[in-house]
C-alpha cells in the first residue's frame, strides 16, 4: 500500500447516498481531491479523525474516479470507482441470486440416496445436514430474505434468470418464464415440506411464503400453498422440534405461539425478536384463509414485542452485534409489526427503536464509521460453539442494513435516522474494501464471472472443502476484518476464521431487500408538474418512480407500477429509465384508458406488503 493509505468502497457509490472514505494515517486537515480520469479535480474536502467525506459530488458521468490525499503521512490514492444510480444494488442483486442458486442443496437435484439427513453418504458432502441450502441452519432465513427482496422490488427480481440452475426431484414445474428467485422461494418450500420440519425458525420460513403467495401465485401452483398452510397450522404451536435442530446450542421449544426470553449465542441460532414478524404473517394468513383462531397469532406478536421492549438491554452487545448474522430480526421485526399495526404494537416499541438506533450511531463514532461490538472490542468475541477465538462475523456487516434502515424508516425525521443511513451505507463499503485489510469480503470479488464490478481487490483466501462447498459460488462472501486488524493493523494479515456460509449471504439479502424499501419513491404529477391531487377523466398525468431497477448501466432500465381504480384490479403500467444513470423512471398515463368514474380514487403502487409505495389521487367530478 501507499504510504498514505485511502481506504473505500473498490466498486462504487449511488448518487444520493453517502460518500465517505478512510485515511488512517492522515492528519485533521489534510487535504484530498476527488479527479476523474482525465486527472481533472472534481471535488475536494480536509480530512477530520482520519475520514474523508464527499456525500455531496454527484456527477452526470459515471467515472472513473479517485481519491488522492496529501498529508504529513505522505501522498496517498484509493484505487478507481465509479459513481451512479443505485450503484450497490446494480452490482449485486445478480450475484445475490446467483449465489442462491448455486449454494443450494443436492446442487438442485433432491434426488436423494438416503433418508438419514446426517449420515456420511449424504450430509456432509451434499448438504453437511442442512435441508434446502448446502450448511444451512435452521437460522439461515433463506425464503425469508428471498422474499422480502422480491416484495420489496418486484420488477428487478422478475428479470434475473439463471439459465444453469437446476431444479430435479421436486413435484411441480414452474413455466419456464419463472424469476429465479420465484424458484428458489418454490425450491426451498418443496424441500422444507418434503422434509417435514417442525423447528420453528424453519416453520417461520414456511410462513413467510404463505404470507406471499398472493404475489407469487401467477408462478406457484395453489396446492404448494395449501400444503404450505396444512402444515403450518397443524404444527405452529407444536412444541417438539426434532426435525433439524442440530444448531439449537440455546434451550427451546417449537411452540411459536411462547413468549421467547431465551437469548441466543453469537452463533447466531436463536437471536431475540426472530418470531415477531412470523406470527404477524400468520395472522394475515389464518385472516386470508377465514379462520376463527387467527387473533391467537397477532397476540403472540404482542406478547413476544412486550417482552423485548420491557426486558432487553441493547446495551449488552450480545442482544444486538453479538447475534451476528441474525441480528436483524430484532429491529426489522419490531418496526414492520409498529407500521403494519400500529395500534396493537406495544407502545415502547418506538422508544426501543430509538435506543437501538443510538447506541448503533455512538459505537460507530470512528475512523471507519464502523459499528463496533462495545467500547473495548471492534468485533464479536468467541462464543459458545463458535470454535475460533476471532470468529468470521461478515454476515453481522452485511446484515446491519436492513435494522439500521428499518430503525430510520420507523423514526422519521429524527435527526438519528440520517446518520443511520450513513453508518448502513459504511457498513456496505467495509464489505467492498473500506476496512483495515483493504480487501472485499468475497475471495473472487475480482472476477469478472464470480464479483463484483470494480473491485481490484478480493479477500485473501477462501476456504476449500468447507462443509457448504461454497468457495467458487458466485458472490459468496468468505471473510471480514477481525478485531486485530482494527483500528488499522493491516500488517497481521489474514488473522480469525474464513469461510463463506449461507447464512452470511442471507443476511446480506435482507439489507439488499431493506436498500430497496429505503430508495423507493412514487409520485405522480399533473401537466403542470404539480402533484396530482384531483385530475380530470380526459386528461394525462406523469408517474415517476424512483427504484434500484437499472441492472444495466448501459441500457435504459423499466419497471412496472400498478394501477388501480377505486377497489378494481389493477392494472400494470411500464415505466422506464428516463435517461442512463438517471434514478427516475417515468411512464404517462392518460386517464381515459381507465374508463373512470367522477371521484373515484386511483391508486399507483409499487412493491408489495409490507413494502409498498403508494399514491392516490381523486378523478374529478362533473360540473
Amino acid at each position: 500500500m501507499a504510504a498514505q493509505p485511502v481506504l473505500l468502497n473498490q466498486s462504487g457509490f449511488g448518487l444520493g447516498e453517502s460518500k465517505r472514505f478512510t485515511a488512517p494515517r492522515a492528519e485533521d486537515g489534510a487535504r484530498f481531491t476527488v479527479t476523474d480520469a482525465s486527472g481533472a479535480v472534481r471535488y475536494g474536502g480536509k480530512i477530520k479523525d482520519g475520514t474523508g467525506v464527499f456525500t455531496a459530488f454527484d456527477p452526470r458521468d459515471t467515472g472513473d474516479f479517485v481519491v488522492t490525499v496529501t498529508g504529513k503521512a505522505g501522498v496517498g490514492t484509493s484505487v478507481p470507482f465509479g459513481i451512479g444510480a443505485y450503484w450497490t444494488d446494480r452490482v449485486s442483486y445478480r450475484r445475490a441470486i446467483e449465489f442462491m442458486s448455486g449454494s443450494r442443496c443436492y446442487f438442485g437435484d433432491y434426488t436423494r440416496k438416503t433418508t438419514d439427513p446426517v449420515s456420511d453418504e449424504y450430509g456432509p458432502r451434499e448438504c453437511m445436514k442442512g435441508v434446502a441450502w448446502r450448511d444451512a441452519a435452521q437460522y439461515s432465513k433463506e425464503i425469508q430474505t428471498l422474499v422480502d427482496m422480491y416484495l420489496a422490488n418486484p420488477s428487478a427480481f422478475d428479470r434475473i434468470h439463471v439459465n444453469s440452475a437446476v431444479y430435479k426431484g421436486l413435484p411441480v414445474t414452474l413455466p419456464e418464464d419463472t424469476p429465479e428467485i420465484v424458484r428458489l422461494i418454490h425450491w426451498g418450500v418443496e424441500v422444507l415440506l418434503e422434509e417435514d420440519v417442525n423447528d420453528p425458525q424453519l416453520k417461520e420460513q414456511l410462513a413467510a411464503f404463505a404470507f406471499a403467495y398472493p404475489q407469487l401465485k401467477k408462478y406457484i401452483p395453489d396446492s404448494v400453498y395449501q400444503r404450505a398452510t396444512a402444515h403450518l397450522f397443524a404444527t405452529w404451536d407444536d412444541p417438539a422440534r426434532d426435525r433439524y435442530s442440530w444448531q439449537a446450542l440455546t434451550p427451546h421449544t417449537g411452540d411459536l405461539l411462547q413468549v421467547y426470553t431465551q437469548v441466543g449465542t453469537g452463533k447466531g441460532e436463536l437471536a431475540p425478536g426472530h418470531s415477531v414478524w412470523p406470527n404477524v404473517m400468520m395472522y394475515e394468513v389464518a385472516k386470508r384463509e377465514g379462520r376463527d383462531d387467527a387473533d391467537r397469532y397477532l397476540n403472540a406478536a404482542q406478547k413476544q414485542a412486550s417482552w423485548l421492549v420491557d426486558n432487553l438491554d441493547l446495551t449488552d452487545p450480545r442482544v444486538t452485534k453479538g447475534q451476528r448474522q441474525s441480528e436483524h430480526v430484532l429491529i426489522t421485526g419490531l418496526v414492520q409489526f409498529a407500521e403494519s399495526y400500529p395500534d396493537k404494537a406495544p407502545r415502547g416499541v418506538t422508544r426501543f427503536v430509538r435506543e437501538w438506533a443510538r447506541i448503533a450511531v455512538e459505537r460507530s463514532d470512528n475512523l471507519w464509521d464502523f459499528r463496533r461490538y462495545s467500547a473495548d472490542r471492534w468485533t464479536i468475541p468467541a462464543f459458545t460453539g463458535g470454535g475460533a477465538d476471532d470468529p468470521n462475523e461478515v454476515g453481522n456487516v452485511a446484515g446491519f442494513s436492513a435494522p439500521a434502515l428499518a430503525a430510520a424508516r420507523l423514526l422519521g425525521n429524527d435527526p438519528l435516522a440520517g446518520r443511520l443511513r450513513e453508518i448502513a451505507t459504511a457498513q456496505v463499503d467495509n464489505l467492498f474494501g473500506r476496512n483495515p485489510a483493504g480487501r472485499h469480503a468475497s475471495y473472487d470479488a475480482p472476477s469478472g464471472t464470480a464479483g463484483f464490478e470494480g473491485v481490484e481487490r478480493g479477500w485473501y483466501s477462501e476456504y476449500y472443502g468447507g462443509a457448504g462447498l461454497l468457495e467458487g459460488e458466485s458472490g459468496v462472501l468468505d471473510g471480514s476484518p477481525k478485531n486485530g486488524l482494527y483500528p488499522f493493523s493491516p500488517e497481521k494479515g489474514n488473522i480469525g476464521h474464513t469461510e463463506g456460509w449461507v447464512a452470511f449471504n442471507t443476511a446480506w439479502n435482507e439489507s439488499l431487500a431493506w436498500r430497496a424499501v429505503d430508495q423507493t419513491r412514487l409520485r405522480v404529477t399533473a401537466h403542470d408538474h404539480a402533484p396530482a391531487k384531483v385530475v380530470k377523466a380526459d386528461e394525462t398525468v406523469r408517474v415517476e418512480l424512483s427504484a434500484p431497477l437499472n441492472l444495466d448501466a448501459e441500457a435504459l432500465g423499466e419497471g412496472t407500477v400498478e394501477v388501480r381504480v377505486g377497489d378494481h384490479p389493477a392494472k400494470p403500467l411500464t415505466v422506464t429509465q428516463t435517461a442512463k444513470n438517471s434514478k427516475t423512471f417515468s411512464a404517462t398515463l392518460d386517464m381515459a384508458t381507465l374508463h373512470a368514474k367522477p371521484r373515484e380514487a386511483i391508486t399507483v403502487t409499487y412493491g408489495h406488503v409490507p413494502f409498498a409505495v403508494s399514491y392516490s389521487f381523486t378523478v374529478a367530478g362533473r360540473d
